[in-house]
């Protein structure tokens, strides 16, 4: 007659702790088979994680530089909107100045004037655009709006005009209050940096760099002949009808001129947009080569895994026949 050599307790705490066993495997394997991955990568790859390693490092780096990228497609996108807002704007005012300026009943020197005051609030308006509270036109001082209010501009510029009855005297002064130097300290207007952002890494050893400021020298002299014009409202300047419609006449002709330089500051901008959109391809490009690789390395044979499987649940099914011949097991049985 054999001999059991272990007691029914030992062989139950026996039979249970392989089913324990053999449903871990069933488990890993179940998820090895739906998500393609093993999910013991070191054991997987034999210790051997270096080139796994290296493809995360990439991951992580190429995950930086598609958000750089993106914020600056962001930041792009929002400075050319608000350039063109600049554009549209003073070029709807000198249509209107020449109008007043030079067209026999045109429209009243005051008209024109609150229309300049509205455009200078829209041109300062979009000129202080700011994302996540980085101000966009401020240089290197992103936490500082870069243009104070078009009131206090229109208040400090009348303030500055020495001889309001000479028109010589008027454009001096206006040359003065906006001059040809740009920087925080040389147009009162402007309160932003002197210095610009650092460039955009962009990666493949390309960067971009937006840099536009609002004391540019396109927006400067835009902003210059709408506050010219926002002035001349005023009664108590000593000039003739004439010349307040002569200064503006001459200020609509600068305005007009003037749209060539915003032209090609929001053509330098757009190129500045394509680079980053290039870039933004061919770092999404890079991302999927490398998750390809990565999952290549911690992918599993679908084949293999399925046999695998399959011969984890006979293992259990038997298993379960064991332990339920084990539970009937009886004396009378065992002694007939």
């Amino acid at each position: 007659m054999p001999v059991q050599s272990i007691g029914d307790m030992a062989q139950s705490f026996a039979l249970r702790r392989q089913s324990v066993e053999i449903n871990q495997q069933m488990d890993r394997l179940t998820r090895e088979l739906s998500s393609g991955i093993a999910s013991d990568i070191p054991r997987h790859l034999s210790g051997n994680l270096l080139q796994l390693a290296d493809v995360e490092r990439d991951l992580a780096v190429l995950d930086a530089r598609r958000d750089a990228a993106r914020i600056a497609a962001t930041d792009a996108g929002i400075m050319q909107t608000s350039l063109e807002r600049v554009q549209d704007t003073t070029t709807d005012l000198a249509t209107k100045a020449f109008t007043a300026g030079f067209t026999a009943g045109g429209l009243k020197i005051e008209t024109v004037a609150n229309e300049a005051r509205a455009t200078l609030e829209a041109i300062i308006g979009a000129l202080n655009s700011d994302v996540a509270g980085r101000a966009l036109f401020a240089g290197n001082e992103t936490d500082t709006a870069p243009l104070v209010g078009a009131d206090i501009i229109i208040t400090e510029l009348k303030n500055a005009l020495t001889d309001t009855s000479d028109v010589s005297a008027i454009l001096s002064d206006l040359d003065a209050f906006f001059p040809d130097t740009v920087g925080s300290s040389s147009m009162l207007a402007y309160q932003g940096g002197t210095d610009g952002l650092t460039p955009r890494d962009l990666g493949a050893g390309e960067s971009v760099v937006l840099d536009i400021r609002a004391d540019d020298p396109a927006l400067r002299d835009v902003m210059k002949q709408t506050a010219l014009i926002a002035i001349l409202e005023d009664a108590s300047f000593g000039l003739s009808e004439q010349d307040r419609r002569d200064l503006i006449g001459g200020a609509a002709e600068k305005l007009l001129s003037g749209q060539n330089n915003l032209t090609e500051l929001r053509a330098n901008l757009g190129f500045a947009e394509e680079r980053i959109a290039k870039a933004e391809s061919r770092i999404s490009a890079g991302l999927t080569s490398l998750n390809i690789a990565r999952n290549d390395l911690a992918s599993v044979d679908m084949a293999s895994t399925a046999v695998d499987l399959e011969q984890i649940q006979s293992q259990l099914e038997m298993l379960y026949t064991l332990t339920a011949r084990s539970a009937r097991l009886s004396l009378m049985n065992f002694l007939s």
